[in-house]
């Protein structure tokens, strides 16, 4: 048993495979990619996994989680028996056609743990499901007297004066919302503008050379459990596109961690050590001994050039933490 779990705040990604391919994704999520969801073997282990190192409680999330019902359910089986407790399972409410079939699963969810649920709604969701999905949703987690949030309620008045019937287009939302509603949304939403964001970093931040968004300055959140992942994949990520193994991350993130641990050896984690150590300049360093030449456009953050980096690394020096591989195919 670890003395001190570095995981202070966890979710498990089931799927990268998505109903949606939502401009701000995170993770890249998209209904052309990655078909993989987490096997019922691999929802076992992570289970244990977490319990023993001293995690309480997971949200669920993805990709859609409801995208295939059985292996959502064999998750959610699977923390209840090494009692891990659930805090909220995510949601875009695709699936949230009619009333009959809300009620049947969030019935389901509920008894194997799972007692709230978090509806994701802004202008990047609508593009893809219509308002009265997860307007259902909602209903019907009030009539079951079972928690709720809406990611995030604030877009919703004025979500609520277009068609709810219907998606949206773009042309569609900056005619209702303004040109520059992906802008504005991104900075109410308070992106990390990372993932599929990037693209969204580019349109509205300065693009500088490469050497001035390379900052030498270590990166540490890659070892911080405040807000980590753990995929189907059974790595931690604590940023998209960057995997860390289990056992790994915990004997790195402890705080007797010994400064030789695995997660720093240049053999083993050639991309997160380099992060470790000297930041994005010891990435972009490394990157150019490996052939690679900066945009002479520029990039619109550190994240921005490291994930372009970093998608370069994937074919000319693939290794171990590049993953997974749908995110870069993704994006």
């Amino acid at each position: 048993m670890f003395h001190s779990c570095p995981i202070e705040y966890s979710g498990v990604i089931i799927t990268y495979a998505c109903s949606a391919r939502c401009g701000h994704c995170m993770f890249a999520g998209a209904p052309k990619g990655s078909k993989d969801f987490i096997t019922q073997e691999a929802a076992d282990r992570v289970a244990k996994r977490l319990a023993r190192a001293g995690v309480a409680s997971v949200h669920i999330g993805g990709g859609e989680p409801f995208l295939r019902f059985d292996v959502l359910c064999e998750v959610l089986s699977a923390l209840k028996r090494h009692h891990v407790g659930i805090d909220y399972i995510e949601t875009n409410a695709f699936w949230c056609k009619d009333r009959e079939t809300v009620v049947q699963r969030l019935k389901t969810v509920s008894s194997l743990g799972a007692d709230t649920v978090m509806a994701s709604v802004d202008p990047f969701h609508i593009e893809f499901v219509p308002l009265e999905r997860p307007l259902l949703l909602v209903k019907t987690l009030q009539e079951l007297h079972m928690g709720y949030f809406v990611w995030q309620e604030r877009f919703l008045r004025r979500l609520l004066a277009l068609d709810i019937h219907k998606t949206h287009s773009p042309e569609e939302l900056r005619a209702a919302l303004g040109e520059d509603y992906v802008a504005e949304t991104a900075k109410e939403y308070g992106l990390g503008m990372n993932g599929r964001a990037l693209r969204i970093a580019r349109e509205i931040f300065p693009l500088r050379p490469a050497r001035e968004q390379a900052e030498e300055a270590p990166c540490g959140k890659l070892l911080s459990g405040r807000h980590c992942h753990v995929d189907l994949y059974e790595n931690i990520i604590t940023c998209p596109g960057i995997s860390i193994g289990f056992e790994d991350f915990l004997e790195a993130a402890s705080p007797k961690t010994s400064p030789k641990a695995r997660v720093r050896d240049p053999e083993a984690y050639p991309v997160v050590s380099r992060l470790l150590k000297g930041g994005v300049a010891a990435l972009l360093e490394y990157t150019q001994e490996k052939g690679f030449e900066p945009e002479p456009s520029g990039y619109a953050s550190k994240c921005d050039l490291c994930y372009q980096l970093r998608k370069y690394l994937l074919s000319a020096a693939p290794s171990p933490d590049l993953a997974p591989a749908c995110f870069y195919e993704m994006l």
